[in-house]
């Protein structure tokens, strides 16, 4: 019987992710960062079968290039989704090829280090993702609004695996030298290949909308490290969504908002979590759910096209935000309150 290493089959269905994800017409389609980077997991793990299902030492040395490039590549993924002026340019991101040609000129001359190398690669980049994942979801400040969460999370994923990577490479490394790598082909079916599958899916549904399961409106929290112009930014910001219904349009990303506003990303974000308790998307999405309440009570629109004129573009999205805010469905609340306005 034909043998085919669980790490083609997860290779393939990373293909697919990402065959789907391009022709949904999301933001995968957009992102060619994201695209390689599916594209580098699904190769990894092709060349994980084939040296651990075959034992083909063959490529190897392409692996371990491989396996140096996607820690940088990940990083610049997300870091492009952090705001302006983190756009990727070589003349200021060069040095994040130096991991790869590292690991590049020690498989010509000196290939011992390799394992160590790759080790301290992944360490480097994992920390540095878990410090952007720990700024919240407003750290994605290009992002659109309503997509944050998902985004987030995707990011949380990758900076934990990339440290788990490290773990399991100085256990394989432990393996070889001290038991003739009789675990290492076990621990890499059953952690580095399901990890590549995870990462993969990460990447794949970055920018697709979806929204943070969050408590009641009545278990907002505010901070109590209040600064002195945060009430100033706060009214602002209200005014500005309020005059101009700017939270209609699904495109509305934090760095807009800044924009429109001329006030700075980081103080919105630091003001509406001080004061209201939120990250910038729930504080948005219920300005989009009191104008949904409004239209179901004063029109006799579809639901659907209430939910495209308040500035979602997901069923799913909007019904469990409006849940999440009003503690009904849009139907149940037409029926229950049809004369009856929400107030953000």
């Amino acid at each position: 019987m034909l043998f085919i290493p669980l790490s083609f089959v997860v290779a393939l269905l990373l293909l697919i992710f990402l065959v789907q994800g391009i022709l949904s017409g999301g933001a995968l389609q957009k992102s060619r960062l994201f695209q390689a980077l599916i594209v580098l997991y699904a190769v990894l793990s092709v060349l994980i079968g084939i040296r651990w299902g075959y034992g083909v030492l063959t490529f190897l040395p392409l692996q371990s290039i491989l396996a140096a490039s996607w820690a940088s590549l990940a990083w610049l993924s997300f870091r492009s989704f952090a705001g302006q002026g983190r756009e990727i340019s070589f003349s200021k991101d060069w040095y994040h090829l130096l991991p790869t040609l590292l690991v590049i000129a020690l498989i010509q001359v000196w290939p011992d280090p390799i394992d160590i190398a790759l080790i301290v690669i992944y360490l480097f980049y994992g920390l540095t993702l878990l410090r952007l994942a720990v700024s919240g979801p407003d750290c994605l400040n290009a992002v659109r609004l309503s997509e944050a969460p998902r985004t987030h999370l995707a990011l949380w994923v990758t900076s934990i695996i990339l440290i788990a990577f490290a773990g399991v490479d100085i256990f394989i490394s432990y393996d070889f030298r001290f038991m003739d790598g009789q675990l290492s082909g076990v621990v890499v079916s059953f952690a580095n290949v399901p990890a590549l599958f995870l990462l993969g899916v990460a990447a794949s549904v970055v920018g697709q909308t979806v929204t943070v399961q969050s408590g009641d409106i009545g278990d907002k929290q505010p901070s109590r490290d209040i600064e002195p112009e945060d009430q100033g930014i706060l009214i602002k910001i209200e005014e500005l969504l309020e005059e101009k219904s700017i939270y209609q349009d699904y495109d509305l990303s934090l760095d807009r908002l800044a924009r429109k506003s001329g006030v700075t990303s980081r103080r919105i974000s630091g003001a509406i979590n001080r004061l209201r308790g939120q990250n910038v998307s729930q504080f948005i999405n219920e300005y989009r759910v009191a104008e949904a309440c409004r239209r179901l009570a004063e029109t006799n629109e579809s639901i659907t096209n209430i939910m495209l004129e308040s500035g979602f573009q997901t069923k799913s999205n909007f019904n469990r935000e409006f849940k999440r805010v009003t503690g009904q469905s849009p139907k149940e609340w037409r029926l229950n309150y049809p004369n009856v306005r929400y107030q953000p």
